[in-house]
């Protein structure tokens, strides 16, 4: 059984010690206003570079803020990410060594959910959105895997379920500690992690700008590879708790505040497939009623 005592710690990290001991600690899970967060990225980079940290974009199946981020040359470590709903409800973080290769599994990710009903963005089942990782070096990480109570946002709360055959087979590690998550669902994954060898990760999933660090992970890197390499090693370590009930209330109105624009133009485009699906209906009708009056003025 592998021993990650130590490595997995409940308490708000301490940034500065870490950098004296040589770790560079990143948060591995946030949301920026490219997805349904309240955190432009300039106001990131700058909070980022006053606290001594590093980051990483994981908007919901969107990569334009992490790219945002990467273009601005900051002396930040950034590390490529984003995080994809999925159609069975659990949410998958995928972290990448090159932004390149963010990009390209992006493009197959658009694509094959643009096939599914064009007009609508559907989600793509679990295996499949894993499957299109494969060929990229990076990670495909469970995020809070035991979340949330009532909902199946998480792959292992699924898999508890046996809704997900083979899944596990085919992640790279866990969300130990989530910013989202309450402490008991928290404590389960780290459970989890400290009896399967798996690589382990954490992250805030702030949504709003002072949520940010509350949790990291730290590695002793100065470089994405080092850093990606040092979690797939298991030589991170994952620090941190979720905020107050102030803070988790202010990130949960702005999560139900974002669907808002996000449900409407959802109903916009149903509205716009069930129009052309009624005009061809109506359409084949007309032409068929056409086609039986024609006959019936030949007929004796």
């Amino acid at each position: 059984m592998p021993d990650h005592q130590g490595n997995i710690r409940y308490i708000k990290p301490d940034f500065r010690l870490l950098r004296e001991e040589g770790y560079y600690p990143v948060d591995m899970h946030l949301h920026t206003t490219h997805s349904d967060g309240l955190t432009r990225i300039p106001e990131l980079i700058k909070y980022a570079s006053r606290h001594d940290i590093g980051f990483s974009i994981t908007d919901h199946n969107e990569i334009s803020g992490s790219l945002c981020a990467i273009s601005n040359r900051s002396d930040r470590l950034i590390i490529p990410g984003t995080e994809l709903e999925t159609l069975e409800g659990p949410h998958l973080l995928f972290y990448f060594y090159t932004p390149e290769d963010m990009q390209e599994f992006f493009k197959d990710f658009s694509r094959e959910r643009s096939k599914k009903r064009p007009g609508l963005m559907e989600n793509l089942p679990v295996m499949e959105c894993l499957d299109l990782a494969k060929p990229f070096s990076g990670l495909r990480i469970a995020a809070h895997p035991f979340g949330y109570f009532g909902i199946n946002r998480g792959v292992l709360k699924c898999a508890e379920k046996q809704m997900l055959p083979g899944v596990l087979d085919n992640i790279d590690g866990i969300e130990v500690i989530c910013g989202g998550m309450i402490k008991s669902l928290n404590e389960r994954a780290i459970s989890y992690a400290g009896e399967h060898d798996i690589p382990f990760t954490g992250g805030s999933d702030a949504h709003i700008l002072s949520d940010v660090g509350n949790v990291i992970t730290a590695v002793q890197a100065e470089t994405v590879e080092e850093f990606l390499d040092g979690i797939k090693k298991r030589k991170n370590l994952v620090i941190g708790k979720p905020g107050g009930y102030m803070s988790r209330g202010a990130t949960a109105g702005v999560i139900a505040w974002s669907f808002v624009p996000y449900s409407l133009s959802m109903l916009g485009a149903h509205y716009s497939v069930q129009k052309r699906r009624t005009s061809h209906l109506v359409s084949l009708y007309r032409h068929k009623v056409a086609g039986f009056q024609k006959k019936k003025e030949k007929w004796p």
